[in-house]
């Protein structure tokens, strides 16, 4: 067993369930901690989480760039304010192979079912070529973007043509000349439609409701930028103020603040100086408050909407043939390529894997209301398993990493106070999770996120994605475990 590699371990301490940010965060935490009998299992041929899945035309991340690095790994080489994927995707190559976590990654390799051995503490895990492994520890990383989601409509299956999803592109298909409808004008599609609206001969885009969007205040990095940024008070300075911009601009979600009210002013004056048919201009108007959805910030999206060979369709959808799309008017509008960029399965978290608890509980039973855990962290009924990126604890206006880190340090303090104390496991007790939740959707049933349908809530109402604070107070709550609010065994 000593000489066996990483990767070929039957039994660790901690088994890590996805390689993308919260996964390498993960990793680099147990390292430094002293933890090195950890394996990270990734389903996809390469690392990277959301950055290896999404690699459509367009694609990259919406906060600035200084932003969207580990503290612990600054990268100095951004080429561009807002990073374009391939850039986010090298970056994490880069940091798993600068902490040494490439030993420890398992590619190709599926969790298919997690269960809870009591008496001996420990995870047992069957993977999806049906071998089996076994850890005292597990960490379910997949984060709450990594299902995509296809729509629900009549004759999907039957298209004839090329049918895409956003989150699973394949750059073998060509584009160049073609008919192209895109279902979806979220945050993935106002990125996609300008390089698509580029090629196609014709582009139909298909809203089913208009979204908020303001311009991005992007522009590319020069030698001189890349030079500053490594000085390190320099890069601190940068650092902190784009997280301070983007914390004012949180205050952008609450009535009668003046981030609001500057919001709302770049709104609309970004849509009339972009969109000068007042016909088109109306129908890029949203029907709910600012932030309710994910705000979109870009700066071609309109003008791609405004050209001749592009058609922005808000009849609603009636059904799908084999040829094209028709609309609820009988209006067939004909495609040789479907393009969905209708997001993810943010309300049935981790349902691709059975994981079950001592009680016999399945982690998909337990959130038949909607997934909830405390802190986004722990469950309870589920020793030993933590989540990165769990349920509320996304910000819907700041750098997810801002929440990774603190996670992963969290997770690792609970894991060193079971084994510096010869324990089996941890458990959540039932009560604090039921408290912690309550109070949270309290907090949550006032807010901008309660007014409209969106992927932040579930069918029934209920906000599951979103924290509702600021930054600073979701550090400081895991700056270190309460260990009374757990059951050690």
């Amino acid at each position: 067993m000593a000489g066996m590699s990483l990767q070929d371990r039957a039994d660790v301490e901690v088994a890590v369930l996805g390689a993308g940010m919260s996964g390498l965060c993960m990793g680099v935490a147990l390292r430094r901690a002293g933890i090195d009998d950890f394996v990270l299992l990734e389903q996809s041929a390469g690392l990277g989480g959301t950055w290896w899945d999404n690699r459509y035309p367009g694609a990259h991340v919406d906060v600035p760039a200084p932003l969207y690095a580990f503290s612990f790994a600054p990268n100095p080489n951004w080429q561009r304010r807002f990073a374009a994927a391939p850039e986010i995707q090298a970056y994490m190559e880069r940091v798993a192979r600068e902490h040494g976590l490439l030993p420890h990654l398992r590619l190709r390799t599926r969790l298919v079912r997690a269960q809870f051995d009591e008496p001996q503490g420990r995870w047992e895990l069957e993977l999806g070529d049906g071998s089996r492994l076994r850890a005292r520890f597990l960490v379910c990383s997949t984060g709450p973007l990594s299902q995509a989601r296809w729509p629900d409509i009549e004759g999907l299956p039957d298209f004839a043509g090329v049918r895409l999803h956003s989150a699973r592109w394949d750059a073998r298909v060509p584009l160049a000349g073609r008919r192209i409808g895109v279902i979806g004008t979220g945050s993935t599609a106002s990125q996609l439609v300008p390089p698509l609206a580029e090629q196609a001969a014709r582009l139909h885009v298909f809203q089913r409701t208009a979204n908020w969007v303001l311009p991005r205040i992007d522009r590319p990095y020069h030698a001189v930028d890349r030079l500053l940024a490594r000085l390190p008070p320099v890069a601190a300075l940068t650092r902190a103020f784009w997280y301070h911009v983007l914390e004012w601009g949180r205050r952008g979600f609450e009535e009668g603040t003046l981030a609001r009210r500057g919001m709302l002013r770049a709104a609309a004056l970004h849509l009339s100086r972009q969109v000068r048919d007042p016909l088109l201009r109306e129908k890029l108007r949203p029907p709910y408050p600012l932030g309710c959805k994910r705000i979109i910030y870009s700066n071609d999206y309109y003008p791609a909407l405004t050209r001749p060979n592009v058609e922005l369709v808000t009849e609603p959808i009636g059904r799908i043939t084999p040829s094209g799309l028709v609309t609820a008017d009988g209006v067939e509008r004909a495609l040789d390529v479907l393009v969905c960029a209708t997001g993810f399965d943010t309300t049935h978290l981790l349902s691709s894997v059975e994981v079950r608890g001592p009680a016999g509980l399945t982690l998909a039973q337990a959130w038949r209301d909607g997934p909830q855990a405390f802190h986004g962290l722990t469950v309870a009924g589920f020793p030993n398993l933590f989540l990165m990126l769990g349920p509320n604890t996304g910000t819907g206006h700041t750098s997810t990493l801002l929440y990774i880190e603190p996670q992963a340090r969290y997770a690792v303090a609970c894991m060193q106070a079971v084994r510096s104390r010869g324990l089996r496991q941890l458990a959540l007790k039932a009560g604090v999770m039921q408290a912690h939740n309550e109070a949270l959707q309290a907090r949550l049933a006032g807010s901008v996120w309660t007014q409209c349908r969106s992927w932040y809530r579930t069918e029934s109402g209920r906000i599951t994605a979103l924290w509702p604070g600021f930054t600073r107070e979701y550090v400081q709550a895991i700056e270190r475990p309460d260990l009374a609010d757990y059951e050690f065994r």
